[in-house]
């Protein structure tokens, strides 16, 4: 995986008192609450995308913001072009949540009608909600695309080395692969200064060390794992650094993110 930056509130439930009797207790049909129920709905969608000409090889996510749209064009003529390796199917995907401006809302309809590549839901679209976000492309895959082979997630600054990452995944030695995630490992802690872009209060993550996870500009998974992250994601306090959030939910499922080697 060779990537680049071109130069150029919680809902918390009251507990109260519960009486039972220690006669007959089975607990194999209760269910939890989800924490972070994900109750978005898509306003701009592209349910259908993955149903012609066979399962997609790569589903590639690409969070995005609205006023990216040269960026978002970039990349549909270079890396992100569905048609660049003829017999691989390649989806390419966008993703956006919702603006207070209702003029640049409107530019992003006009522009997925024309290209077909967007996917919007109703939350705030800000760098607080990245995790949202990302949530809402496993949502998708899980839901829509569940037959791909392997998904990328990366951002709209970042330039993708397409030949290399798919020479890897198209390797002989390289069997199909299930609860598979790799990229650019980290294994670092919180950092606590209020004025760090980074910043993590105590009172969301208390531990003194995050799990292992990747780094967000760009990692590799195999589609199982979207649906994976996607229900842990249900039973698992939202925390605002995308990256660490999905380390935790990788944790949680027993699965450990490996060093891609380049």
């Amino acid at each position: 995986l060779s990537v680049t930056r071109p130069t150029s509130n919680y809902t918390g439930y009251r507990l109260n008192k519960i009486v039972i009797s220690q006669k007959n207790i089975s607990f194999g049909n209760i269910r939890t609450r989800p924490i972070n129920p994900h109750s978005f709905e898509f306003v701009i969608n592209e349910p259908e995308k993955c149903e012609n000409d066979g399962s997609p090889f790569l589903v590639i996510l690409i969070s995005t913001t609205h006023k990216e749209f040269d960026a978002r064009q970039s990349i549909r003529e270079t890396w992100g072009n569905e048609s660049n390796f003829k017999g691989i199917k390649i989806v390419t995907l966008f993703l956006l949540g919702k603006n207070a401006d209702p003029v640049l809302n409107q530019m992003v309809e006009q522009e997925s009608q024309i290209f077909h590549d967007i996917v919007v839901e109703d939350f705030v679209d800000s760098y607080h909600n990245l995790t949202l976000k990302t949530l809402m492309g496993m949502r998708w895959v899980a839901t829509f695309c569940s037959k791909a082979k392997y998904v990328m997630k990366t951002d709209s600054d970042i330039f993708v080395n397409m030949d290399n990452l798919i020479y890897k995944l198209l390797k002989p030695t390289t069997k199909p692969r299930r609860r598979y995630f790799t990229g650019y490992v980290i294994n670092g802690g919180p950092i606590r200064d209020v004025r760090s872009k980074w910043y993590m209060p105590r009172d969301l993550y208390p531990e003194s060390n995050y799990p292992p996870f990747c780094s967000g500009t760009g990692y590799i998974f195999s589609a199982d794992v979207a649906e994976l992250i996607y229900k842990t994601s249900l039973h698992t306090r939202l925390l605002h650094l995308e990256d660490v959030y999905v380390g935790l939910c990788l944790r949680k499922l027993g699965i450990h993110p490996f060093q891609n080697s380049g």
